[in-house]
């Protein structure tokens, strides 16, 4: 008999694995086409995931019972302080907790595969073998089984031996065994039943009406409520104990009340089972009879549900078919025409409530932050006690906001792939696809971000909460629009238009690295911005800035949508890429905000360097000055040149060629042009730091207190100024530009960008100062640069202005005004004019290698 089961048990291998596949292939939607291609890759797939799924599930039953063991721990080291009536009503509380937790996780895990089995699609193909109805019924139970078996068995024998070695009790051991088999039996028919009515909506051919679709909608919302809010129920329940302990040590519940509550079936009944056995004799004997009487109705209900699940079992694996007689009639169908932009609206919503996968995309980004901000209440309620708290609040909550982007737009461009055949035969216009994903996805986060506004404002009671996160919602949006971007951008390019399916999928990880870096130092340079504005200038001001950095960000990020997604009518003539080729103001604009930015990433990365080796200063200094010349190589060698494509559409080895960065002959020339222009601002300083002040010749300078590190740091400017404005910038300049005008446009840009000095704290008549100084210097370089068709003589001569005139320029004034006359005069005009010289007298005209465009 045993054997013959055996075979059974064995025979349920292959409905087993049918279930798990129908029920992924269910739940996957608009990816079934790639799941069945993982099918067709692994014979093996569905039996490893068979197994994996089985051992996570036993592994978390595993640790289930720790709830009421923990509960029996702390209610008996309180015996002495807590009332008769009040153990048994704690006790059977946090047992209920439990109980409803066991139930909720074995409904989460096994209510996909249950649905798909009570389908009865996996019995199709052994009804059309020779096996008896009865056989057949017993490889049913054996299939059902076969699926839940290891956990079912878990979570039976864990919670009694957990008990048994928490307590060391035998009664308690016993009664645990019989509350667990009940308690198993019950959550089991429970599902066979939920199954059974979740079975048609996940089939395609079931889930046509708007009526279903609601039910649907309904309950794979339900089914996140149960996964996220076991999360919270378990979190509750363990931090409850104490309190409920604290609470009770005085006021006892009547004795009416626990016997009302212990004769509900369930959870109650078994709660107070296993709490009276745990205190014999000390509960009055009423309180045992209505215990005893709720067990008889639970035991009664778990019979009733029994029945009733082994009737739709038989059902499930029944070969009945029913004849319905069909009438003609006359069906009117009304078509509706509707814009493209809120058909293809309606297609994503439709799809993303038909599969679990698609509609967790919906789900998630807008329950997330809500979940996570009532687990994290008590801190919240803390830290906004100043409004250097409510700053803080704000930085964690925008960085939660980096990862609803990738989410979303994982998920609702993924959608595009399903019926991809079909969408490719078809006249449709990537502007109103793109434009849909963004008004869907823009949606869901800001209504994210305002549900975490509201509820934060009312924890915290607190308007400046409200209105910090609802004016940083712009800021929100453009995380998501660049993220959309870039990943439309660098997967979905064509030659005459943009795609939202994943045409280039290369250096995926490569790419999506990009993507994500890219909004992580976003979002570093707007925190650093604001906080710098808060400490500056106040909350209000930081608000009205941020708001204003959000629209000016959105509006730029809008028009290079339109700019990617051109009208139908502009589609004739469009080519992808090369607008910031074509618009050299645009280009220059990006690239110095990039610079910007990339300034920003470099300080704000090497500061924690920084503390780390404060007291190896020697270290920490060269580990800062190796993470900024890296970041400035990721952006001058490689986002510029291979991801921007500036100033041309070339390789690394045609880009260097182009900035004159390869170009390093005659070399003897190019060194003395270095050298030669530090002399001459040397000479130009010495005698207006003579003739305005007092000029002290002390070269110890550069080498006292560590000072000769500073002839390292140098190198980053010398160098980096030197690629960006004499090398990538100049290009682009030249191609609108004289080269007259470029020289001197080139030279005022580089001073004017000296301005970003304000922002570390430099006062404003010095840093202008640096403007105008810079400005007429910048003019020689870029007019050395264009004579000479080489960027080395500017980069030595900017290295050494940097770090070795210091010698030269200590001079000490007696008011402000020679000290203006010095900084624009001897530091600025007259080294320009000699440089200038300089540079024509040594250079003929026979060697210039920029050619005007």
């Amino acid at each position: 008999m045993g054997e013959r089961r055996f075979k059974f048990y064995r025979l349920a291998k292959y409905p087993t694995y049918e279930v798990l596949m129908e029920g992924q292939i269910a739940s996957a939607g608009a990816h079934q086409a790639r799941l069945i291609e993982k099918f067709k890759k692994n014979k093996n797939f569905i039996k490893h995931q068979f197994l994996t799924l089985k051992i996570v599930f036993s592994f978390l039953f595993v640790f289930l019972p720790l709830i009421p063991l923990v509960t029996y721990m702390e209610i008996t080291d309180s015996f002495g302080l807590l009332t008769p009536n009040s153990i048994p009503f704690i006790s059977s509380l946090m047992f209920g907790i439990y109980f409803i937790m066991t139930f909720l996780y074995m409904l989460m895990f096994g209510m996909i595969s249950t649905s798909s089995f009570m389908s009865g699609n996996s019995f199709l193909w052994l009804q059309t073998l020779p096996i008896s109805k009865k056989n057949l019924k017993k490889i049913a139970f054996m299939t059902l089984f076969r699926n839940l078996d290891l956990p079912l068995i878990i979570l039976i024998v864990s919670f009694p031996i957990f008990m048994l070695i928490g307590t060391q009790n035998f009664l308690i051991f016993l009664t645990s065994i019989l509350v667990s088999f009940l308690n198993v039996l019950f959550n089991f028919c429970l599902l066979v039943l939920i199954g059974q009515k979740l079975s048609f909506l996940f089939s395609e051919s079931k889930g046509k009406s708007k009526r279903v679709n609601i039910v649907r909608v309904l309950t794979m919302l339900g089914y996140f409520l149960i996964a996220f809010g076991s999360g919270l129920i378990l979190t509750f329940g363990l931090s409850s104990i104490d309190i409920l302990l604290e609470n009770f040590k005085t006021n006892e519940p009547p004795i009416l009340f626990n016997i009302i509550l212990s004769l509900i079936p369930f959870p109650f009944a078994p709660g107070y089972l296993l709490s009276l056995s745990s205190i014999p004799n000390q509960f009055p004997s009423v309180l045992l009879l209505s215990t005893l009487i709720g067990i008889t109705f639970f035991i009664i209900l778990i019979w009733r549900l029994y029945m009733v699940a082994i009737h739709a079992l038989r059902r499930t694996i029944s070969t009945e078919t029913e004849i319905v007689e069909v009438k003609k009639k006359t069906v009117k169908v009304e078509v509706k025409p509707k814009s493209s932009i809120r058909a293809y609206l309606r297609k994503d919503l439709i799809s993303a409530t038909r599969d679990i996968q698609s509609f967790m995309f919906l789900f998630f980004p807008i329950f997330y932050p809500l979940i996570m901000v009532f687990t994290l209440q008590g801190p919240i309620i803390g830290g906004v006690a100043s409004v250097e708290g409510i700053l803080i609040l704000w930085s964690i909550i925008v960085g939660v906001y980096l990862f609803i982007p990738p989410m979303l737009i994982i998920g609702f461009l993924n959608i595009e792939e399903s019926g991809s055949s079909i969408l490719a035969s078809l006249p449709i216009l990537s502007r109103d696809q793109a434009k849909a994903k963004i008004v869907l996805m823009s949606t869901i986060q800001g209504i994210s971000l305002t549900l975490t506004s509201i509820i934060l404002s009312l924890i915290t009671g607190s308007v400046l909460v409200l209105f910090l996160f609802l004016l940083t919602l712009p800021i929100a949006w453009i995380f998501l629009i660049l993220m959309f971007e870039m990943k439309i951008r660098l997967f979905g390019q064509m030659k005459n238009k943009y795609i939202l399916e994943e045409l280039h999928k290369e250096n995926k990880i490569l790419k999506w690295l990009i993507i994500i870096l890219s909004d992580i130092g976003l979002y570093l340079v707007i925190l650093v911005t604001g906080s710098i504005l808060f400490f500056s200038f106040g909350i209000y001001i930081t608000l009205f800035v941020l708001l204003i950095i959000g629209i000016i960000g959105l509006t730029g990020l809008i028009f290079i949508f339109t700019r990617m997604f051109p009208k139908a009518e502009k589609l004739v003539d469009y080519v992808t890429g090369g607008f910031l080729r074509e618009h050299v103001n645009m280009s220059i604009g990006v690239l110095l905000i990039l610079y910007f930015i990339f300034l920003f990433l470099a300080g704000y990365i090497g500061y924690p360097l920084f503390l780390l080796f404060q007291n190896l200063p020697i270290l920490s200094f060269l580990s800062q000055f190796l993470v900024n010349f890296g970041i400035f190589i990721l952006l001058w060698f490689i986002i510029v040149p291979l991801g921007l494509k500036l100033p041309k559409k070339e390789n690394f080895k045609d880009f260097s060629q182009t900035i004159n960065l390869s170009n390093i002959k005659p070399l003897w020339r190019n060194i003395l042009l270095g050298v030669g222009t530090l002399l001459l601002f040397g000479l130009s300083t010495v005698i207006l730091g003579i003739l305005l002040g007092t000029w002290i010749f002390d070269p110890g300078i550069l080498i006292r207190n560590l000072g000769w590190l500073f002839l390292i740091s140098a190198l980053i400017p010398g160098i980096w100024e030197e690629v960006a404005f004499r090398g990538v910038i100049i290009n682009l300049q030249l191609k609108k530009f004289t080269k007259n005008t470029t020289i001197i446009l080139n030279g005022v840009l580089f001073g004017l960008f000296h301005f970003v000095n304000l922002v570390w704290g430099r006062d404003l008549y010095s840093t202008s100062m640096q403007v105008i100084y810079a400005s007429c210097v910048g003019i020689s370089f870029a007019y050395m640069n264009i004579k000479t068709g080489s960027l080395l003589p500017s980069m030595i001569a900017h290295y050494l202005i940097d770090s070795v005139a210091l010698i030269f320029s200590n001079v000490r004034f007696p008011n402000i005004v020679n000290y203006t006359i010095f900084q624009i005069v001897g530091v600025g005009i007259i080294p320009m004019v000699l440089i200038i010289i300089f540079v024509k007298l040594l250079v003929p005209n026979r060697y210039p290698e920029i050619q005007q465009s």
